[in-house]
């Protein structure tokens, strides 16, 4: 029986991960276990209704994800296949918000995977930790150089490199995605693409708060 575990299920990403996970699923002959946890109730996700319905279908637990004691009860009565780890991803936090929602609970994260067995470990970073080279078209490569360009991809960078280091832990595998859209997006392409068609529409410009030379 395929068994995941999804840390952080109920932000964008999260859930893409689960409507695969589910397709997967009703595609298979097996019984699945599939379990996503995070801070936040599907229904108060703004879900659409065909995401919130589908949630219904896998066991969901909400919780708080600095918790320790939360944590070990969403790992406790299970062996499992994959466990995913999608940390907090939402830029403009502090240095310290980004210590306790990435690092720290990355960490304890890796720690019941391997306390409990889990057969490999998925944690989803970003692609801004890689230095910036210097043609745009360029797509970079595993072992490129890193240098992180803000305080969540910092976060990151000492998250991966301590999570290599982990004794003991599953095998990892560490995704760094770079942008990311698509049906239910509220932060990345789609706000940006819907402000443009409303400012062709009144034909007024859309201000930008930066340029090419604001980092």
């Amino acid at each position: 029986m395929p068994s995941v575990l999804v840390v952080g299920s109920a932000n964008f990403y999260g859930r893409a991960v689960i409507q695969e996970l589910c397709a997967q699923r009703d595609l298979s002959s097996d019984t699945w276990m599939i379990r996503g946890v995070d801070k936040v109730l599907p229904e108060l996700a703004l879900f659409p209704l065909n995401v919130i319905k589908l949630f219904e279908s896998v066991d969901y637990r909400m919780g708080n994800l600095r918790s320790a004691e939360f944590l070990e009860q969403a790992f406790g009565d299970t062996q499992w296949d994959y466990v995913i780890n999608i940390a907090e991803y939402k830029f403009g936090q502090t240095a310290a918000v980004y210590e306790q929602d990435v690092r720290l609970m990355s960490l304890e994260v890796a720690r019941l995977a391997s306390k409990y067995k889990a057969k490999a470990l998925v944690h989803v970073s970003t692609a801004h930790v890689f230095k910036p080279h210097g043609s745009p078209n360029t797509p970079h490569a595993e072992d490129d150089a890193m240098e992180a360009s803000n305080e969540l991809a910092a976060t990151h960078v000492r998250t991966e490199q301590d999570l290599q280091m982990c004794k003991g832990r599953p095998p990892l595998v560490i995704l760094r995605p770079a942008l990311c859209y698509g049906p239910g997006d509220r932060q990345n392409v789609v706000p940006m693409l819907i402000s443009a068609q409303i400012s062709r529409a009144t034909n007024q410009p859309m201000p930008i708060l930066w340029d090419k030379d604001l980092r």
